[in-house]
């Protein structure tokens, strides 16, 4: 996982081919702007999809993690609280091989997700984003660039 502010995107670009093409879309668009739904960033898979939502409980949510995708996280509006987890810490449940998605149980460490951060999740790390924090549910927009491993 890393968790970092968007200034130093840069810097993660050695660590996968396909992370310059995230950040030279996140550069070249307005993402304030940018509607719900999926939007292609490169010919190799890589997209964005852009979501609205409000935040929930840890009750109402779950543990997940990817195989053939890269997550990059970010918030254009709103803040949500993230779980976080090495993968092998967690209980894993089938596979869905169709949504690239695993649900998984166990305990989770927590990050703050707001304008201007990021995290990258990668297939080994198990994350529960789209928290609320103790207080309230608060509405967000979220872009999570699905980038193929």
């Amino acid at each position: 996982m890393i968790f970092d502010t968007l200034e130093n995107l840069e810097l993660y670009e050695t660590v996968h081919p396909g992370f310059p093409d995230v950040r030279a879309f996140i550069a070249a668009t307005d993402l304030l702007k940018l509607p719900v739904g999926r939007h292609p960033i490169n010919d190799k898979g890589a997209y964005a999809s852009v979501n609205e939502y409000n935040t929930k409980a840890l009750e109402d949510s779950f543990i997940e993690c990817h195989i053939k995708y890269i997550d990059l996280q970010m918030l254009v509006c709103g803040e949500e609280i993230i779980g976080v987890a090495p993968k092998k810490f967690c209980v894993e449940q089938p596979y869905n091989n169709e949504n690239d998605l695993q649900k998984l149980s166990g305990k989770v460490d927590f990050i703050t997700l707001v304008p201007g951060l990021f995290a990258i999740f990668f297939p080994q790390d198990a994350h529960e984003p789209g928290l609320k924090n103790i207080e309230q549910s608060i509405a967000v927009k979220k872009i999570v660039f699905k980038i193929p491993v």
